[in-house]
């Protein structure tokens, strides 16, 4: 599983908020269903992530980690 639980981390130690990243959002054409998709950890592209980096000047590890699934199709 992704999550963006460190982007979120990131934001609250940075003084971020999501109304401040709506706003810059739209110097990168996302919109606010974006920003609502990276807080609940439901899928973005990688132009999104793209984006946040350079909002946040930071490194895409620094607002994404992977969890593995306890069992995935794949194993099976």
């Amino acid at each position: 599983m992704i999550s963006f639980e460190p982007l979120r981390k990131l934001l609250s130690q940075k003084g971020i908020s999501t109304y401040y990243l709506r706003n810059k959002c739209g110097i990168y054409n996302l919109d606010s269903k974006t920003i609502q998709r990276l807080m609940s950890d439901e899928s973005v592209s990688t132009n999104t992530l793209n984006a946040m980096c350079h909002i946040l000047d930071c490194d895409i590890k620094e607002i994404i980690e992977f969890h593995p699934d306890e069992e995935t199709e794949l194993d099976q």
